[in-house]
């Protein structure tokens, strides 16, 4: 009978990868014909934001890194990387002419896309860290080869990789590091001394780059490696500091401006694309206060982190500690949604029910590159904003599933406890 079953199962995951395949192919050749029909037309918004401000995220960050004085000027809620990220990039400061005085209205951060060394460099820089983020997912994955290399053709091909590409944030990078340590160290047997400490750094870095991918530091915890959390928060907090000695500014300056930094743009991001308390959400919801709205966000926080201790399936653990990140902080940008790619990847490991369906219909709009534009109510609703309501939707669906294991692991332990006695 359990052979049955599991045979069964089997076969419910290879027709939701096949549903997979067929309907994110659906909207990618949909959005192709659109943008090939109409080069100039919306659709080209996700690879062509900005004709004159392309690989913005890359060439602003090595900017802020050219003078070594990263939190002395500019724009505060743009300098908002540890020093560590602006030490890594400080090489590619070498290779143009960047003149700081003139401040973030000056040309020499738009001239320098257009010289053949900068770009050649941050495009191998991109290369390298896409290159790594692909390989841990190969790695993770569990399918056979052929299935593994057409999930990760589809991740590449994804809206969000579009983004990132065009956009060329570090987020790719961060994405490649924290995957890794979930690999490493996601598990109840930890491997040798050095493989876990390369496991906690790739944890560390990632923390350091974005401040908040330390929350996967609860899997530790989740798997009872205390004295590895440990080491990881000290390793995380040394990293974050450590590299203040290379700025060229006093500690108790530099520190204080980097916190105000971050603060100011995780309060920017408030109003960007995703997040309980974007404007796009307090309109559906009758001009409900933002207030109130990240209030239910940091609750909905609070119970996604304790909800991987009452759920079986890995990917939604993970998934759990991913989507909290990207709508209660400041990774609010599209390139965030790279922290699901492991998640999905990790969902077709297992077996499956017809009803799950529900998420493969999620996974593809979320990865799909269609720029649409959807009327709820009256209110115009974005392709961002389409998004915005799946992930919120698949967060509190997986935050009612701990609940309701929660409660059954209640049930169950007191009716053991009543036939003990």
């Amino acid at each position: 009978m359990k052979k049955r079953l599991f045979i069964k199962e089997k076969r419910n995951t290879d027709i939701l990868f096949l549903f997979f395949i067929l309907f994110f192919c659906f909207f990618f050749f949909f959005w192709l014909f659109l943008l090939l029909r109409d080069p100039t037309g919306s659709q080209r918004g996700i690879l062509f934001i900005d004709d004159k401000d392309f690989f913005m995220d890359w060439f602003n960050t090595v900017y802020y890194a050219s003078g070594r004085t990263p939190y002395t000027w500019g724009v505060a809620e743009d300098r908002n990387y540890a020093p560590i990220v602006y030490m890594l990039l400080y090489p590619f400061t070498r290779l143009y002419p960047y003149d700081i005085s003139e401040g973030m209205a000056g040309e020499g951060r738009y001239l320098a896309r257009y010289a053949q060394l900068p770009v050649v460099a941050a495009v191998f820089f991109l290369i390298g860290s896409f290159l790594m983020l692909f390989y841990v997912l190969y790695r993770s994955s569990r399918q056979r080869e052929s299935r593994r290399l057409i999930l990760l053709l589809i991740l590449f091909m994804s809206g969000i990789s579009m983004n990132s590409i065009e956009r060329m944030n570090i987020q790719v990078l961060t994405s490649a590091l924290l995957f890794a340590y979930v690999y490493i160290c996601d598990r109840d047997l930890l491997p040798g001394k050095l493989l876990t400490f390369t496991g906690l750094m790739c944890l560390a870095l990632p923390a350091a780059f974005k401040l908040f991918p330390a929350i996967f530091g609860i899997l530790l915890l989740y798997r009872k490696h205390f004295k590895e959390a440990a080491a990881a928060f000290i390793l995380g907090v040394l990293t974050v500091l450590v590299p203040f000695l290379w700025v060229d500014q006093p500690f108790i300056e530099a520190f204080p401006a980097y916190i105000s930094g971050v603060f100011r743009h995780s309060s920017y991001m408030t109003i960007a694309d995703f997040g309980f308390s974007t404007p796009m959400m307090l309109e559906l919801l009758g001009g409900a206060s933002r207030d109130v709205m990240q209030g239910f966000a940091l609750i909905m926080l609070v119970l996604s982190i304790a909800g991987i201790y009452f759920l079986d399936s890995r990917w939604k653990r993970l998934a759990l500690l991913s989507l909290p990140l990207i709508l209660t902080s400041g990774q609010s940008g599209y390139y965030c949604l790279m922290f699901l790619f492991l998640p999905i990847v990790l969902f077709f490991d297992e077996e499956h029910s017809p009803a799950d369906i529900i998420y493969i219909i999620m996974f593809v709009l979320i990865l799909s590159p269609l720029q649409r534009t959807a009327y709820i109510n009256g209110t115009a609703v974005s392709a961002k904003g389409v998004i915005n309501i799946v992930l919120i939707l698949l967060n509190i669906i997986l935050v009612a599933q701990a609940a309701v294991n929660f409660v059954r692991n209640k049930r169950s332990s007191g009716q053991n406890s009543i036939n003990t006695k």
